[in-house]
């Protein structure tokens, strides 16, 4: 593994983090939803759903970038290219 490759694989993990943090922004404004039709606030609770549909889009990324990301060679390449890195700069 190079280290532009252990970069790209750094920026898709913070693709991911601001995909999961987005989804748990749709389940916050869910529930915020859902809380204002039970308390009978129906323009707040349709205003909450609208805003929270399109953030549940981002579950999609999430599965994909988590699944592409944990691939066990790509794993195991980034353990052994850390190693080879920290015994070279241990020699110098």
């Amino acid at each position: 593994m190079t280290a532009t490759k252990l970069y790209f694989r750094d920026m898709l993990g913070l693709v991911l983090i601001i995909s999961a943090t987005m989804v748990m922004m749709g389940l916050i404004f869910g529930v915020l939803a859902v809380l204002n039709f039970v308390s009978h606030e129906d323009a707040l609770a349709s205003t909450y759903l609208h805003e929270a549909a399109p953030l549940f889009f981002f579950a999609i990324p999430c599965l994909l970038l988590g699944k592409y990301i944990n691939r066990p060679q790509w794993v195991h390449d980034v353990e052994e290219y850390l190693l080879a890195k920290a015994k070279e700069l241990k020699q110098n």
